[in-house]
């Protein structure tokens, strides 16, 4: 039974949103006739437009009831702007504390009033292949979602880090869209 060990993370499990906000860019307008005629032949206008925000979603894990939370570097990775929502429908603006793109990891921290709710970082060296873990996130701002699975593998290497710092725990449970930067639990 899995109830409780969903239960003792669920709350601890946040949606985060980052923002990335246009910027101003120049740009060359093509050449028309009339400018070619009448005003600028060596080529078009010039003018200045604003692009789009990028909009990003992922999840995080609180880690200290003063408001640190883990999630994936990929998930704020060039934000100018953090909202950070608890399953509580609680939300807060977020503050980048530290960022390794090497390992995928930031650290992001949040100013409640009160103590929040966490999940202690496990020991994966005590974590044992075929153990039943729980893929813990908050997509889409939709709360948070649970699947089930267990342990397939661990200290797998995919080649995927330049830097060699490499050992990740392979799991059959499912993880949805939206779920990065979310938790993977033991009962």
């Amino acid at each position: 039974d899995l109830t409780k060990a969903a239960e003792a993370s669920v709350n601890a499990v946040v949606h985060i949103k980052s923002t990335q906000l246009g910027k101003v860019q120049t740009v060359q307008q093509p050449m028309d006739l009339f400018d070619f005629f009448f005003g600028n032949p060596q080529g078009g206008r010039q003018r200045q437009v604003q692009t789009q925000p990028r909009v990003g979603f992922g999840s995080g894990v609180i880690i200290s009831a003063d408001g640190y939370i883990v999630t994936n570097n990929h998930v704020i990775e060039g934000a100018d702007e953090i909202s950070v929502k608890l399953n509580d429908s609680r939300e807060f603006v977020g503050r980048i504390i530290g960022t390794d793109p090497n390992t995928d990891l930031a650290l992001v921290k949040i100013e409640a009033e009160d103590e929040l709710p966490t999940i202690p970082v496990g020991d994966s060296d005590a974590l044992k292949v075929g153990e039943w873990v729980l893929a813990v996130g908050n997509p889409f701002n939709l709360n948070s979602t649970v699947t089930a699975g267990i342990v397939s593998a661990k200290a797998r290497s995919l080649g995927v880090y330049n830097n060699g710092i490499e050992s990740f725990i392979q799991t059959d449970a499912a993880i949805n869209q939206g779920n990065s930067g979310g938790a993977l639990v033991n009962a």
